[in-house]
């Protein structure tokens, strides 16, 4: 059963509004930003400009941007009791388990569009456009690196790829956060809003004690600090991660009658 539901949830999602929203933001967000840095800035490397591109309103709010992939959508069947008729023909804990697989695919899929596209557009295809006109560095510049950086060895592609993946996975932890949040606490917005608190929170009190480096915000979003060690990046990740599995066994031990559907 568990097996069959996944699909035919991923089909039921895939409506014309939800395709609409997604493409708008794949494709609106970044290119917003984008119009409004391709003049008066300084660049010299493709590489910049796409760092830049995704810099601005979607490190500010990243997680209110991959909650709203899917998750209106399930709260919409919590609101409108949906939920409880499925109960007759398929067990509950299969449905919520479906739900949650497709609410994490889409999210993953969408936030690594978001951050790819805008990549792909700007190293390989906005070159031959000539829409940014790109400076030649002089030897008193030195073009900062920022973390992640580390992976433009291997290639500029490799680079977009690993970095697009770790802002889908962080995303996709967001919203599974606030997926199961849903499902215990009886007001949505307060549920919906725990996780855009805690990552601006962070931010807010890692700036008090001068550890930037270990800011929700400058670890998926690394374009406003000096370059880091990597592992720097999972120290706010394990922890999201932690209360992911509290919360998720939270959820398990607690009767189905509990749950806020």
């Amino acid at each position: 059963m568990l097996r069959n539901q996944p699909a035919v949830e991923l089909k039921r999602a895939l409506t014309k509004k939800n395709i609409l929203l997604w493409f708008s933001m794949v494709i609106f967000l970044p290119a917003s930003r984008f119009y409004m840095i391709s003049k008066g800035y300084q660049f010299f490397e493709p590489v910049e400009v796409f760092q830049e591109t995704i810099s601005g309103i979607v490190p500010l709010l990243f997680p209110a941007i991959v909650i709203i992939v899917y998750l209106p959508s399930f709260l919409q069947e919590q609101r409108n009791k949906f939920i409880t008729y499925t109960r007759p023909r398929i067990p509950l804990r299969t449905y919520i388990a479906s739900k949650g697989l497709v609410n994490a695919f889409f999210t993953g899929v969408v936030t690594f569009l978001l951050i790819f596209i805008p990549f792909i557009f700007i190293v390989y295809v906005e070159k031959h456009l000539g829409i940014i006109n790109y400076s030649s560095p002089t030897e008193n510049v030195r073009i900062p690196a920022v973390t992640f950086s580390q992976f433009l060895r291997y290639g500029d592609l490799a680079y977009g790829f690993i970095y697009s993946l770790w802002v889908a996975i962080n995303g996709v932890v967001y919203s599974t956060i606030a997926f199961i949040l849903l499902l215990n606490v009886s007001n949505p917005f307060i549920a919906l809003s725990i996780p855009f608190l805690f990552y601006h929170i962070l931010n807010f009190v890692t700036g008090i004690f001068h550890v930037a480096m270990f800011s929700p915000l400058s670890t998926i979003f690394p374009f406003n600090i000096e370059e880091q060690p990597l592992w720097t990046i999972f120290v706010p990740f394990l922890f999201l991660i932690a209360f992911l599995v509290l919360a998720f066994v939270f959820t398990l031990r607690n009767d189905e009658k509990e749950w806020m559907i």
